[in-house]
């Protein structure tokens, strides 16, 4: 009855590796199977499933009570989400080793730069609703970057086109 219990278990794990086994050679394979060398070769073996799934780095956690997703706090203190769904952050390294750069390198540490689009809906996804709504700050050094006028195809305002110049 053992032997019967892991071949069954043998059978099922070979069903996960060939999916596209006729019904007529599974008789054929599982008296194959309850052959003892064989068998223990079987389990003795990795599964191959476990070594072709992709790594995921996107991770999105979720709450134990609800099952709402969990915003990652170091999205939410490397970065800032603009109002029109841009993101931005500081350049890497910008404390680091100060006193060996130049003053031109340092100035450029203090600004900050534009994610990409792709950046910006990973970092969309591993944050929740509520660091994607817009907060109003008093004194906000960020209130030029919140509204892309300048940019053609997002401009809600009727502006003509500045002239271009030949």
């Amino acid at each position: 009855m053992n032997m019967l219990r892991t071949a069954v278990t043998v059978a099922r794990y070979i069903f996960n590796i060939i999916p596209c086994i006729m019904a007529s050679s599974i008789k054929c394979l599982l008296s194959y199977v309850s052959k003892p060398q064989i068998l223990s070769g079987f389990l003795t073996q990795p599964k191959i499933q476990s070594l072709q799934v992709p790594q995921i780095r996107t991770l999105i956690k979720l709450s134990l009570r609800k099952g709402k997703r969990k915003s990652i706090k170091a999205v939410t203190k490397r970065f800032f989400r603009l109002a029109w769904g841009g993101w931005i952050r500081t350049i890497q390294g910008r404390k680091k080793h100060l006193w060996k750069k130049r003053e031109k390198r340092r100035n450029r540490y203090r600004q900050h730069v534009f994610c990409s689009s792709s950046q910006s809906h990973k970092l969309d996804r591993m944050v929740c609703k509520f660091w994607k709504r817009r907060k109003y700050y008093v004194d906000d050094p960020y209130e030029p970057y919140h509204s892309r006028e300048h940019y053609m195809y997002t401009r809600k305002n009727f502006a003509p086109a500045p002239p271009r110049k030949c």
